[in-house]
């Protein structure tokens, strides 16, 4: 019986070092909606650290004029989102197009992938901004506070915030 224990236990135990070593989210531009709130909502000289639900770091968005870098906590560069007018490009390290973010009123933005097919739509409210799919289901909401934001799935869990410092207003 304690060999059948220990071997359940040895199997528990490495079984959960697998999954503690697996790769943090890499923070790639508007692959989720807490950089695509942020490339949308750039503010020039601003740096925006993006956070996970735990707190744990995943990386930075850095703005100089028009255009937000985004790197991961290793400092290498993951894609960029320009802005020219009401509407925001995003592009991958390779720097092709991934998404484009079209602004219309100053309420709502239509996200489209690379072939032009719309796949999310965000809308504001006060200071919250709530992301939908295509077919307006809520994915995730964004509440804003000052400098800093927290993002929720549609079920009201925490899964991610972000904080800036150093704009220029």
């Amino acid at each position: 019986m304690n060999q059948f224990v220990f071997a359940l236990l040895s199997c528990a135990l490495t079984t959960g070092m697998l999954f503690a070593a697996e790769s943090r989210t890499r923070v790639v531009p508007g692959t989720d909606d807490l950089s695509r709130y942020v490339a949308t909502r750039a503010t020039p000289g601003g740096q925006t650290t993006l956070r996970d639900a735990s707190g744990r770091t995943l990386g930075t968005a850095n703005t100089t004029g028009t255009q937000t870098t985004f790197r991961e906590s290793s400092g290498r560069t993951t894609g960029t989102a320009i802005t020219q007018g009401s509407q925001t490009v995003f592009r991958d390290a390779s720097g092709r197009t991934v998404w484009t973010a079209t602004t219309s009123g100053s309420h709502t933005v239509t996200y489209r992938d690379a072939a032009g097919r719309t796949q999310q739509a965000a809308s504001e409210s006060g200071s919250s901004i709530t992301f939908r799919d295509a077919a307006g289901r809520t994915t995730s909401t964004v509440q804003r506070n000052g400098s800093s934001a927290a993002v929720r799935d549609a079920s009201g869990r925490m899964i991610g915030t972000s904080s800036t410092t150093g704009t220029k207003r």
